[in-house]
């Protein structure tokens, strides 16, 4: 029994020395963009480490789902990779503040075997047309003599958004000629990399020795291209408040803007600003 005792007042001296008493823990929930999760999942790691206040949970679903649940009180920090839509400031009220936390392209990708059979470089119209199932064939774009697999995301995503405006026009249109629709950047990846006729698109944050960016008229996602506009499909990622953000909310906020958040940026494959 005093073994008991002994082992219990151990165990609440570190609960205490832990959590001082009299406080409580704030969460500051962040959801949406699979684009943005990486750079806010890792900082939140950091963050969380940091101090003993605070903790920051992370979550995906889109960029779509992100912006409605920060407006519908659900989450604290709706992440995404566009811009507010319009609809969305209709549907829930003009309240939205944008917190710019990064610069990001998306990369319009190939299976190796495609790649590596000299597709390396397409025009936007040659894009659009494959995405429309007017080119189907690698062939037409002096590949080799195999049909296209065409992956795109699904509604919701802003990866989505990003690229059909850039190559039809409008965020709106569709993608005719698709064959698969996928919901993250993992999961696009994975099915480029296990296929040998595909072509899709994802951050640049998730390229890696697997997949390789294609250049768009001549221009490749580089660095130094993003930053000086020359890329078509470049974009800033978000951080969407509902109002002001809280102060837990914002000292968050504040570290991913900071050096040492800004170098997590660029660590998880990012551009920071």
């Amino acid at each position: 029994m005093k073994f008991v005792i002994k082992y219990l007042a151990i165990v609440l001296v570190i609960v205490l020395t832990i959590i001082p008493f009299g406080s409580a823990l704030e969460i500051v929930q962040v959801t949406g963009s699979s684009t943005v999760m990486p750079i806010a999942a890792r900082c939140a790691e950091v963050f969380n480490k940091q101090q003993n206040e605070i903790r920051v949970t992370v979550t995906g679903g889109g960029s779509g789902h992100g912006i409605e649940a920060v407006a519908t009180g659900k989450a604290d920090i709706g992440m995404a990779s566009r811009d507010i839509k319009e609809s969305e400031i209709e549907r829930f009220g003009d309240k939205f503040v944008e917190h710019t936390i990064a610069k990001d392209a998306v990369a319009v990708v190939v299976s190796s075997d495609i790649y590596n059979a000299g597709v390396t470089d397409l025009t936007k119209e040659e894009i659009r047309k494959i995405f429309n199932g007017e080119i189907n064939n690698w062939s037409e774009v002096g590949g080799p003599n195999k049909w296209i697999a065409v992956i795109v995301r699904k509604t919701g995503s802003g990866t989505r958004n990003t690229f059909m405006d850039a190559i039809f026009g409008t965020a709106d249109a569709e993608a005719n000629g698709k064959d698969v629709e996928v919901s993250e950047n993992a999961e696009m990846l994975m099915k480029i990399v296990n296929k040998d006729n595909a072509i899709g698109y994802l951050s640049v944050g998730y390229l890696n020795e697997n997949v390789k960016a294609i250049a768009i008229d001549g221009v490749l996602p580089t660095k130094e291209n993003i930053y000086n506009g020359r890329y078509p499909i470049s974009r800033s990622l978000y951080f969407y408040t509902f109002g002001k953000p809280s102060p837990k909310t914002q000292r968050f906020i504040d570290f991913v803007l900071s050096s040492e958040g800004q170098k997590i940026v660029e660590e998880e494959g990012y551009l920071p600003l």
